[in-house]
């Protein structure tokens, strides 16, 4: 059985993706959904490849048609959005995947149990010049920087909230790597997780979507 996929975007995460399911026996790539478009076949998968602003412009139509998986998690900031996203699940009985999971922890407490998140992010060129660019609440943080703060959103909304999550993002010297540092604090105890990514020959986010993808119908499945 082949899977049909719609893939918004065509930058460094959508055309790795493209090229991976073009290669593919399993999943057939239907549309490129683009800024501005209004009409697409409706497909088995839908996956957001483009962020914030294109989760909040095509999300809601997505999810009523099928499974949608997103980098775009900074636009759950908006708790309005969060709302009209969580009907079109409820009313379809679809679910949307965020990606990309690489802060541990915050999947693993239940939400009676009350926990802390904490994550200090940097990399090069995020401001004019290297230095702390915020250090606070991820409400006020997700607002300022959408862009950088996808993965930090999706574990704040995979564990302890938006509001028990802070940020201390950084604009870090050119020719540093991506670095993102986590604390999970939890009543039994501390997880910590810390990641680098330089300039790898696939965006790491293609990567983690590719094996999503490459793993969709395993029954061995490790989260």
């Amino acid at each position: 059985m082949v899977i049909t996929v719609n893939l918004i975007g065509s930058g460094a995460i959508g055309g790795a993706v493209a090229q991976w399911i073009a290669g593919s026996e399993t999943f057939d790539l239907q549309d490129i959904i683009a800024r501005g478009q209004s009409h697409w076949r409706k497909a088995d998968l839908a996956i957001d490849t483009a962020g914030p602003g294109a989760l909040r412009a095509f999300g809601p139509r997505l999810l009523a048609q099928g499974p949608l998986w997103t980098v775009g998690a900074a636009a759950f900031i908006d708790p309005d959005f969060r709302g009209v996203m969580q009907a079109a699940a409820q009313a379809n009985g679809h679910a949307l995947r965020l990606f990309t999971g690489w802060i541990a922890g915050p999947d693993l407490l239940p939400a009676s149990q009350t926990a802390r998140l904490h994550i200090a992010q940097s990399a090069p060129g995020l401001g004019p010049a290297p230095g702390v660019l915020f250090d606070g609440p991820l409400a006020q943080a997700a607002l300022r920087f959408p862009d950088h703060l996808n993965t930090a959103t999706a574990a704040a909304l995979s564990g302890p909230g938006i509001d028990a999550t802070s940020i201390t993002l950084t604009s870090a010297p050119a020719g540093e790597p991506h670095r993102i540092e986590a604390r999970f604090e939890t009543p039994n105890g501390l997880i910590t997780t810390t990641v680098t990514f330089g300039t790898p020959a696939v965006h790491p986010v293609a990567a983690a979507i590719i094996a999503a993808l490459e793993r969709r119908e395993a029954w061995l499945i490790y989260r």
